[in-house]
């Protein structure tokens, strides 16, 4: 490639780098604070100069391609853009996670053309480990473990009984926690492994396989840990195994698993696949750059850039709550004096409202409502939580029941390390529309920004004892509340 050549590619790369940059502050910022305060997410930052340092490494290969600007990944990138403005509008950080390291790599490919990316198609894969994702899969991962841990305990003659994720043995009671869920574990082999697998294997069957192997063993490796801490608290009376030392077990067993990853990675190596002195094959250089390509792209993204500050400065305002209007619906709270302990673990509602009702006798039925204005917090959000998880486990989804409006409202069955089950339901309320799916209410809340609507909105949850009668309450509920049905 010509010197000239080289500074037109360099110069492109830094203008979408920057212009990348400005789109997606929000998205790269929120995602910072995640990898930051999560450590699920840590490696995140390793991520984006990690791929840098890639494609780095294949900078012979890449530069002996020719370098052809090209229009199609603009078919992937004006959807890109789009799903970055409705997170950014509605406030949904995976859609603007998403979208952010998502475009890079495509407005990469888009500047160096289809053949020259290929060459890089890995690294620029790569970038999309930087998405903060994989905490909805701590439920599935949980049960996945007790599951696997409970039959392995039962092969080796223990007495135990199992209440949702509560596991209890003579000498004591487990739960298997969110930290228990193994999820950490299971995101970092992924990407060592998916990178191991890229740097040591030519064969594609080879690379698939072991990436696979990065994906089951972990999962497997999380039961065997989980198994053992029981197993050894059941062997010392629960002198070993239990408070911090299983979380200390747990460090050296995950760095032993890692280590029998990678060993197994070299066994599975070919020496030849080992060949660091492999040669780009150089081809004539024919690169082309179309001055008017790269303006489409420039034109695109410059147009992004102003239709976001228009909905930064016209659209999400703050929603001021209007004095007189009642945001949150008393529905008449019993006299009770009831010490019974359940309540939603929320993440800063304006304002909360828990009231007793049903049968004034018992006062074991609850109502909560939760209001939020959406300037500091989320009214869908991972982070709304229907109950204490350290109080509190899963045992099973219900079939859900309908509100007087025709809504289906979510039920969950859970309990209480004494054993006490209660049924949960929970929908949403925004303006007069009520929404059974919280995917439903959020999107609605999206374009109702997007058009410049109110974005408050209210969460409704309803617990009773695991044997009352959920659809008669909330059809009881619901006929109180003024709404329109979705």
């Amino acid at each position: 490639m010509f010197r000239d050549e080289r500074r037109k590619l360099w110069l492109n790369l830094f203008l979408v780098f920057v212009l990348w940059l400005t789109i997606c502050f929000t998205g790269i910022y929120t995602a910072a604070k995640i990898w930051y305060s999560n450590e699920i997410f840590n490696h995140g930052f390793f991520v984006l100069p990690g791929s840098l340092y890639l494609i780095y490494l294949k900078r012979r290969d890449l530069l002996s391609q020719p370098i052809n600007p090209a229009l199609l990944p603009v078919v992937l990138i004006l959807p890109a853009l789009l799903v970055y403005v409705a997170g950014f509008a509605g406030d949904i950080q995976l859609l603007l996670h998403l979208a952010t390291f998502s475009l890079f790599p495509l407005l990469i490919w888009s500047v160096i053309g289809h053949r020259a990316a290929w060459q890089i198609f890995f690294p620029l894969c790569f970038i999309m480990f930087s998405v903060p994702i994989g905490e909805q899969l701590i439920p599935y991962l949980q049960q996945i473990t007790a599951d696997g841990s409970v039959y392995l305990l039962k092969l080796s003659g223990i007495p135990l009984f199992r209440t949702g994720l509560y596991i209890e043995i003579p000498q004591g009671r487990f739960l298997v926690a969110e930290a228990c869920s193994g999820v950490s574990f299971f995101i970092a082999s992924l990407v060592i492994g998916s990178l191991y697998a890229y740097l040591n294997f030519k064969s594609s069957q080879k690379r698939i396989l072991f990436t696979l192997i990065s994906i089951f063993l972990p999962v497997l490796a999380n039961i065997v840990r989980v198994y053992g801490i029981i197993l050894v608290a059941y062997w010392s009376d629960m002198e070993h195994a239990a408070g911090a030392d299983h979380i200390i077990y747990g460090w050296f067993f995950f760095a032993f698993v890692i280590c029998c990853l990678l060993g197994l990675g070299e066994l599975l190596r070919e020496k030849s696949e080992n060949d660091s002195a492999h040669k780009p094959n150089v081809i004539e250089n024919t690169s082309q750059y179309s001055a008017t390509r790269l303006w489409v792209i420039y034109t695109i993204l410059i147009a992004t850039v102003v239709w976001l500050y228009w909905i930064s400065v016209y659209i999400t305002k703050p929603t001021e709550m209007k004095q007189g209007i009642p945001f949150l619906q008393d529905v008449g709270e019993l006299d009770c004096n009831s010490g019974f302990e359940w309540s939603p673990n929320f993440n800063k509602p304006s304002t909360t409202l828990m009231q007793y009702i049903g049968n004034p006798n018992r006062c074991d039925a609850q109502y909560y409502q939760a209001w939020f204005d959406e300037i500091d917090n989320e009214l869908v959000s991972d982070l709304n939580k229907l109950y204490d998880e350290k109080s509190w486990s899963l045992v099973r989804n219900e079939a859900p029941v309908k509100l007087a409006s025709g809504v289906e409202v979510s039920v969950r069955i859970i309990i209480s390390p004494a054993g006490e089950e209660r049924k949960v339901a929970y929908w949403f309320q925004i303006g007069e529309f009520i929404f059974g799916s919280p995917v439903k209410a959020k999107l609605y809340q999206t374009f109702t920004v997007m058009k410049g609507g109110n974005n408050t909105g209210v969460i409704h949850v309803v617990s009773l004892p695991v044997n009352s009668d959920m659809a008669a309450q909330v059809e009881k509920l619901s006929c109180s509340l003024p709404s329109k049905c979705n």
